[in-house]
This record gives structure tokens, C-alpha cells and sequence, in this order.
């Protein structure tokens, strides 16, 4: 018995061949269970206090990123002119955040300059690292040090607030412009 074992095992089978991993288009994921970030102390581009309640009664579409990221960052503000473009008048409900994730080179001023090149009513948020920690964990969102030493996010999402605050959908990088602003239009009108 044996014998006949190893005889098989010595026979040549083709190896299976390999599978692909399946790849999946980027899509919009609602949160079932709405989480409420931690409202940790921040400066907006002005240099002014600011926390995430300040935004109760609007929705905000927010991302997380470096000014000066020369890695996988995503940048949200192009798509945040589009998206404020469709929605026309109903974008006044909206606020536009970036959130600078490291306040050494995402200071207000750096901030406010930045986002002037695209919209000068775009809000830029930034805090200092161990807060900054804090509300990334909230989102989900893995920080680290690259290699200019800057505390930059591990974050390929927009995230969509709702007006009480919470975090209603997360938004992956290369979903259509078009679609989130579907998402945002049926939010709206829930009310």
C-alpha cells in the first residue's frame, strides 16, 4: 500500500493553474451603524479653533491627507470643484474639508494657500499629532511617519459626514464624481 502510495505521489501532476485576485471597481460604502468622531481641539486655515461640530447642520465631505504628499495621497480638492459645480445652490449645505494631517507642514497658513488654488471657501483643518491620532483612529484610518518625517494618513477615502456629525459613507479613491454626487443629492434629501 505503500508502494502504491508513493508510486502516485511521484506521478506529475500539472500544478492547478493560478487565479487572478479579483479585482473590484471603488464604490461608496454606508455605514450601517453611524460613528461620531471624537471632537478633538483643531485650527482651521485661518488659524482659528475649530472642531468637527462646528459643521452640525451641514453635511461635510472630508479627506485626510499632506499638502506636500509625494506618496499615495489621494487629493480630493479637484473633485471637490466638480462636485460643488453639479450640485450648484444645494452645495451651501455642504462643507468642504481637508484636514492637513501633519501640523508642522499643514499649518493654517500652508493650509489656506493651498486650498486658495482651488477654492477659497474650502475649509482646511489641522491638529496637533497626538489628536490628529485620535480622530484618524475614528475613521479607520492607519497614520504613519513618511519618509519626510511628515504624520501622513494611510487614508484612499472621502468620507461623508452627516449633519448631526456622524460618519455616514466612506468614499473610495476613483469612485466617479458623478456618483458622489448622487450619494451627497440623496442625503440631502433625506432631510
Amino acid at each position: 500500500m505503500l508502494a502504491a502510495a508513493a508510486a502516485l505521489g511521484a506521478c506529475a501532476f500539472p500544478a492547478p493553474a493560478l487565479t487572478p485576485e479579483p479585482t473590484f471597481p471603488p464604490r461608496a460604502i454606508r455605514v450601517d451603524y453611524p460613528i461620531t468622531p471624537p471632537d478633538v481641539p483643531m485650527l482651521n486655515q485661518d488659524g482659528q479653533p475649530a472642531k468637527l461640530s462646528d459643521f452640525r447642520g451641514r453635511l461635510v465631505l472630508i479627506f485626510f491627507s499632506n499638502i506636500r504628499c509625494r506618496e499615495a495621497c489621494v487629493d480630493a480638492l479637484p473633485q471637490f470643484q466638480e462636485i460643488k459645480r453639479a450640485l450648484g445652490p444645494r452645495s451651501a449645505e455642504l462643507a468642504f474639508v481637508m484636514v492637513g494631517t501633519d501640523r508642522f507642514a499643514d499649518g493654517p497658513s500652508a493650509l489656506k494657500q493651498h486650498l486658495g488654488r482651488y477654492d477659497p471657501t474650502f475649509v482646511g483643518l489641522t491638529a496637533e499629532r497626538s489628536d490628529m491620532r485620535q480622530l484618524a483612529l475614528r475613521f479607520g484610518i492607519h497614520m504613519y511617519e513618511n519618509r519626510d518625517g511628515l504624520l501622513a494618513p494611510h487614508a484612499p477615502f472621502i468620507y461623508l459626514l452627516d449633519r448631526q456629525g456622524r460618519l455616514l459613507y466612506f468614499v473610495q479613491d476613483g469612485v466617479a464624481t458623478s456618483e458622489i454626487v448622487r450619494i451627497v443629492r440623496s442625503v440631502l434629501d433625506e432631510g
